[in-house]
C-alpha cells in the first residue's frame, strides 16, 4: 500500500469530488470504545454519531449453524461481545494505536458502514492520534484506514478534546479562557494517563507527561487486592473493570461498597471500597505529580489562566471526586485560584466532535489523499 500527499494526488480522485458526496468523519480510535461522527459540508450538521466497543470477534471452528446471527464470520462491539462464549475477540488497539492491522482494517469498515456512509461518499476523516504516538504508529494507522476513507488528517487526542471542549458563543467574553488557547488536560484512558499543555498549538513532547498507570492498572490492583482478600473468588479482570465503573472513587469519598461476585457458583456480596479506594488513590497522586511538573514548566504569565482551565477527561473523568480531590491537592501545593473539572459522560464523544470541528476548518492543503 502506498501513501500519497494532497499535493501529488490523482487527478481523477479530485474530479471525484464533483460527482460525489462528501462527507466529513471525526474519528476517535479507543482502546475500548470508539466513537465515530459524520457531518454534511453544505448543512454544517452532524448527521450520525456511534459509539461502538473496540472489539472484533472471529467465530471459532466447529459452531453450529444457527448459532451465530445470521452465521456471520465476524461481529463487532456490542454483538461480538455478547456472544463471545463462541469467539476469538481481538481489540484492533492497544493504549488508543493499531495493535492488530486486520482486525483494525475489519473494524473500521464496520465503523463506516454502521455510520452510513456509502461506499460512493467522498469521506475525509480526521483521526484523533495519542499525542505521545511515534511516526510507526501514525504511519500504521494510515495504511490502516487506506482504502476505507478517501483523505485523513491525524491530530492529537488531547488537542481535539481542547477543541471539542471550546464553546464558541462564549470566545467573545473577555473572561472566558479558551480551552484551546490555554488550558491542561488530563486524559485517562485505558493503558495510559497522559496529561498535555494545549496553549493555541498541536503539543511536542515537551508539553506532555504520559505514564502507563490508568483505568486497566486500575483494574489490576482491584483484582489484586480482591484476590488477596478473598482467595476463592478468582475473579475476574472484566468483573473488576465492572466494580470500578460502579464504585470508583478517591480519599475515603466512600466508607462502604459491596459487590456481587459469583464465587463456586453463587453469588456473594464482597466489600470492595479498600480495594477500589486504594487503586484510585494511588491514580491521584501520579496525576497529581504530572500536573505540578507541567504547570511548573509552563510560561509564568500563563499560569494564572492556566490555572482555571485543568480539564480531566477520558474515564478516568468518571471517577468520583476525582477533579475535587486534584484541586485540593493542587491548592493545598500552593497553586491559587486553579479549577479543575470533570468532562465526565461526555468525554466518550469530545474528541470526534472536536475532530469534526477540525474538519470544517481543515485546508484543502493540509489533507493526506490515500489511494484507494
Amino acid at each position: 500500500m502506498s501513501i500519497t500527499t494532497s499535493k501529488s494526488a490523482p487527478k481523477k480522485a479530485k474530479a471525484k469530488q464533483n460527482t460525489n458526496e462528501l462527507l466529513l468523519v471525526g474519528l476517535d480510535l479507543g482502546t475500548n470504545q470508539t466513537c465515530i461522527q459524520v457531518a454534511k459540508p453544505t448543512t454544517g450538521k452532524v448527521v450520525s454519531s456511534e459509539l461502538i466497543p473496540s472489539i472484533v470477534g472471529y467465530t471459532t471452528e466447529g459452531i453450529l449453524p444457527g448459532i451465530i446471527p445470521g452465521d456471520a464470520t465476524t461481529l463487532f462491539g456490542q454483538l461480538a461481545l455478547k456472544y463471545k462464549l463462541h469467539l476469538n475477540l481481538i481489540q484492533p488497539l492497544r493504549d488508543g494505536i493499531i495493535a492488530d492491522m486486520d482486525a483494525a482494517r475489519d473494524f473500521l469498515v464496520h465503523l463506516k458502514e454502521t455510520a452510513g456512509i456509502s461506499p460512493d461518499a467522498e469521506a475525509r476523516a480526521v483521526i484523533g492520534m495519542p499525542a505521545n504516538a511515534d511516526s510507526a504508529a501514525r504511519e500504521n494507522t494510515r495504511l490502516a484506514v487506506t482504502g476505507i476513507f478517501d483523505k485523513v488528517i491525524l491530530i492529537p487526542e488531547p488537542f481535539l478534546a481542547a477543541l471539542g471542549s471550546r464553546e464558541e458563543a462564549e470566545l467573545v467574553k473577555s473572561e472566558y479562557v479558551d480551552p484551546v488557547c490555554n488550558s491542561l488536560f488530563v486524559d485517562i484512558g485505558a493503558g495510559s494517563t497522559d496529561v498535555c499543555l494545549i496553549q493555541g498549538y498541536y503539543p511536542s513532547a515537551e508539553d506532555q507527561i504520559s505514564f502507563a498507570f490508568a483505568g486497566d492498572a486500575v483494574d489490576e490492583a482491584i483484582q489484586d487486592s480482591l484476590i488477596n482478600k478473598y482467595p476463592d473468588s478468582q475473579i475476574s479482570i472484566a468483573k473488576c473493570r465492572e466494580i470500578k465503573e460502579k464504585h470508583s472513587f478517591v480519599q475515603g469519598n466512600t466508607q462502604q461498597a459491596t459487590h456481587p461476585v459469583m464465587i463456586s457458583g453463587k453469588i456473594k456480596q464482597l466489600e470492595v471500597a479498600d480495594a477500589v479506594g486504594s487503586a484510585c488513590d494511588t491514580l491521584l497522586k501520579k496525576i497529581f505529580e504530572a500536573v505540578r511538573a507541567l504547570i511548573i514548566k509552563a510560561d509564568p504569565d500563563s499560569i494564572p489562566d492556566l490555572l482555571q482551565n485543568i480539564i480531566i477527561t477520558g474515564g478516568g473523568s468518571m471517577i468520583k471526586g476525582l477533579d475535587a480531590a486534584l484541586q485540593k491537592l493542587l491548592t493545598e501545593e500552593g497553586f491559587e485560584g486553579c479549577k479543575v473539572t470533570s468532562i465526565g459522560e461526555d468525554y466518550k464523544t469530545r474528541v470526534a466532535g472536536g475532530a469534526i470541528k477540525a474538519a470544517f476548518q481543515a485546508k484543502e492543503r493540509q489533507w493526506q489523499t490515500l489511494l484507494r
